[in-house]
């Protein structure tokens, strides 16, 4: 069966003197040896690059990771069916752990357990509302510096414990997304700002930040233009 599917999102790759670019479109019907695709964003400035001929570098989003591929452009995008000719066997597949990391401000829940103190009678003290045995659950409000599809940066409004597995409670527009991470030790960061990495995560959850990522990237990329 086919990595690649009917919606998925298509990332075009150019090479430019600022860096790499990429326009976006979605597929609209798979064959054993081509693709047909909706036309790409801002695909009239790149027309001289996707004439029948053409040789694209691509990026596609599936379940089994982001594949990279190469493909011959048969019909150009003028055309009701842009068509691209490709080898799927000779698609690369990225490691999860690159994916590429975008810039997104947004709120974070950070829960965790710690031992409760207790005072001179051995009695709980309560830190919070919600105590299991002999385990409080903390919950420090942060905020997402940028997010990937292996894990995240964030500022907290109070010091994380490096030592402990921590939930994550991300709101990613109208979905709430929880994970379970660590903290990485980085040094060049300010007081606050965490390195997470992702040890515990749905698929789907992953593929709905990666998908996002997705879009962010090209918004991105459009804004530098």
């Amino acid at each position: 069966m086919s990595n690649l599917q009917p919606n998925q999102q298509l990332n075009i790759l150019f090479d430019t003197p600022a860096g790499e670019k990429a326009i976006s479109c979605y597929i609209k019907h798979v064959y054993p040896d081509r693709i047909t695709l909706t036309q790409p964003q801002d695909w009239e400035n790149h027309l001289d690059l996707l004439q029948e001929g053409e040789e694209l570098k691509t990026k596609v989003f599936t379940r089994s990771g982001v594949l990279l591929y190469t493909a011959l452009v048969l019909t150009s995008p003028e055309n009701d069916d842009f068509t691209l000719e490709y080898n799927e066997e000779a698609a690369k597949v990225m490691q999860r752990r690159v994916y590429t990391r975008v810039p997104m401000e947004t709120i974070v829940d950070c829960e965790y357990d710690q031992l409760a103190n207790k005072d001179e009678n051995d009695k709980m003290v309560k830190f919070s509302t919600q105590i299991n045995c002999e385990f409080e659950k903390f919950i420090v409000e942060a905020e997402t510096i940028d997010i990937g599809g292996g894990g995240l940066k964030i500022e907290s409004k109070q010091k994380l414990p490096f030592d402990k597995t921590i939930t994550f409670k991300i709101n990613l527009f109208d979905d709430i997304i929880i994970a379970q991470g660590v903290l990485v030790p980085k040094t060049n960061l300010p007081p606050l700002q965490y390195g997470v990495k992702f040890t515990k995560i749905k698929e789907e959850d992953k593929d709905r930040i990666i998908k996002v990522c997705f879009k962010i990237e090209g918004i991105l990329n459009r804004k530098q233009d």
